[in-house]
């Protein structure tokens, strides 16, 4: 095992720093591990194997350098925060879930459910869903895990998130090449490709979230005008996070709940105002050491300075950011303004002969849960969500 240590430019706002951090594993299948190291400022490295740390070092100072933020005077903002009443944390949550709770690794990123961790995660987003079609009568949905790659593209998803896409392939079809590809794995073997051609292009993603599908279904539409239209559905999420992908707080294939509002501009605002207004009783009543801030979308390196910039200066989307231990935190809910963004995508009118405005309210069900159980243990955990679930 080789460690490199790339120093990062100075004055670097810190969820930069941690961004470039995350993007860093990105660079080199070499990279076992990355980490930002703020007494020194400098992104330090683990790599597998010798001989690799030349080629490492240049793309990493690449990726700095297309993530380097010159207007710095824009950073996070926190809007609410609140310490719970215990404030001790559990630090062996995670073994706890596995051993009590009715969790189990199944692969990089991916999880199995059961026996209390799965009936908290039916409760939670039963909560949700009820709160949805309370608060903004939202119609509830249900769509497939396969979003085509063509709403994807819509969406701008291939150029601001290609290291997070999940594609969905199949063989080419070719009588031959079909044929050599199972006589490849006649013995079991891992799946091998002799070269790309083998797949067809593909036209289907896992879906990385669960909006996009909204828009999809409604493509073409002209809505209701003078009022909001909101739709509501569960889904699981895949997103790929290279070597990021450790425990419940950072999975390749999630449970996510979305509410979706779309409308005229000050709708649409109020109604995500209602929904912080309505979740941060949750987190009180989850008695949640958390904050609410300003952010910015996890965008690749050439995207990311501008439109980081562009979503913190606007208030396009803040994130519920819970504490997991009495130093890390992780965003388990986000609150979007999309604009017209969407709607001129997707070609939804708003009833009033322009493109709909859009917003929604995301939840990770898993890290929700997770910090719940970080801050209070399995057993008081399952006794708040249920207290939630009578009071809410």
């Amino acid at each position: 095992m080789e460690t490199l240590a790339i120093p990062l430019p100075a004055n670097l706002p810190p969820d930069v720093c941690t961004e470039i951090t995350k993007r860093a594993c990105y660079c080199d299948a070499a990279i076992v591990k990355s980490r930002y190291r703020q007494d020194s400022n400098c992104l330090e490295i683990d790599l597998q194997g010798p001989g690799a740390s030349g080629d490492v070092a240049a793309k990493l100072e690449h990726l700095i350098g297309k993530m380097q933020v010159e207007r710095l005077a824009v950073t996070p903002k926190i809007l609410r925060e609140r310490s719970f009443e215990s404030g001790a944390f559990s630090a062996k949550a995670y073994e706890e879930l596995v051993e009590q709770g009715g969790l189990w690794v199944s692969g990089q990123g991916t999880v199995g459910r059961s026996g209390a961790f799965m009936g908290l995660l039916n409760r939670l987003d039963g909560l949700l869903e009820r709160l949805a079609a309370r608060e903004f009568q939202a119609v509830s949905q249900s769509y497939n895990s396969l979003v085509p790659s063509d709403w994807l593209r819509r969406a701008g998803y291939f150029a601001s998130f290609p290291h997070s896409v999940t594609f969905a392939v199949h063989l080419k079809e070719d009588f031959e090449a079909i044929e050599r590809f199972g006589q490849r794995h006649r013995q079991g073997e891992d799946p091998v490709f002799e070269d790309v051609g083998e797949i067809a292009p593909p036209e289907y993603c896992l879906s990385p979230a669960v909006c996009y599908h909204t828009y999809g279904a409604l493509m073409g539409q002209s809505l209701p005008a003078g009022t909001v239209s909101a739709f509501t559905a569960h889904g699981r999420c895949f997103r790929y996070e290279s070597k990021n992908l450790t425990g419940l707080d950072r999975l390749w294939e999630f449970s996510m709940r979305e509410i979706v509002w779309l409308g005229v501009r000050d709708e649409v605002l109020a109604a995500r105002e209602r929904a912080i207004n309505v979740i941060w009783r949750l987190v009180e009543l989850l008695d949640l050491s958390a904050r609410l801030e300003t952010a910015c979308d996890p965008f690749f390196a050439s995207d990311f300075p501008s439109l980081r910039f562009f979503q913190l200066a606007n208030d396009l989307k803040y994130e519920l950011k819970v504490d997991i231990s009495p130093d890390v935190s992780i965003a388990c809910a986000s609150f979007n303004y999309h604009e017209r963004f969407f709607g001129t995508r997707f070609e939804i009118g708003a009833g009033d002969g322009e493109p709909a405005h859009t917003g929604c309210a995301a939840f990770g069900l898993e890290r929700l849960l997770y910090a719940c159980v970080c801050q209070h243990g399995l057993k008081r955990a399952v006794e708040l969500v249920e207290n939630a679930a009578e009071r809410l």
